[in-house]
């Protein structure tokens, strides 16, 4: 069952992320959460959310309800799966396109940021470094220029190659099985 696909719980995420005061919307936030899993630097969940609320400058346990907590660990089982059942976290297949493409863009520029592409590429393998560029390309789409049903069947092409290629990276750069990344609950 994918929990990402009801959007009660991208509507869960919202609220959450509006609580923290965030100013990150849902998609950017699971985008942010997954480049973080997929980098060789590692995983930090206090890192994560520092992150969504930019970094302020007094450092405090940050308290996160539920929502936030079950989109961190549905993405770690759905990563780690073998079934492939990782997800990416975007508005409800009944919203327009323009909308969807909109969150697919930043769902990418999150990934990037939290996979920290800032510090270079050197050591990775040239399909996910291709990947990485892909992701970026995709990050700058303008979401005018997808309509029709030719628009939704490329939406949906590049949605699941994005979800695949965040797979392979996760397991590229895997190095710690995920029971010792997140113990537990969010505080």
């Amino acid at each position: 069952m994918n929990n990402f696909a009801a959007r009660s719980f991208y509507a869960a995420v919202s609220e959450a992320l509006s609580l923290l005061d965030s100013d990150v919307d849902p998609a950017e936030c699971h985008g942010m959460l997954c480049g973080m899993l997929c980098s060789p630097e590692g995983f930090e969940t206090e890192d994560w959310l520092q992150h969504l609320v930019g970094y302020p400058e007094e450092t405090t346990e940050l308290m996160v309800d539920e929502a936030l907590n079950d989109l961190l660990h549905s993405t770690l089982r759905g990563m780690d799966s073998d079934e492939f059942g990782f997800e990416l976290l975007l508005p409800d297949d009944e919203e327009p396109l323009v909308v969807r493409t909109d969150a697919l863009g930043g769902w990418c520029r999150g990934f990037l940021s939290g996979f920290g592409v800032s510090r270079g590429m050197t050591g990775m393998s040239s399909e996910s470094q291709e990947f990485l560029g892909d992701l970026y390309r995709i990050s700058q789409v303008d979401p005018r220029e997808s309509t029709g049903e030719m628009g939704e069947r490329a939406f949906n092409e590049i949605v699941e190659y994005t979800r695949m290629g965040a797979i392979l990276l996760r397991e590229e750069n895997r190095t710690e099985p995920v029971e010792e990344m997140v113990h537990g609950s969010l505080h």
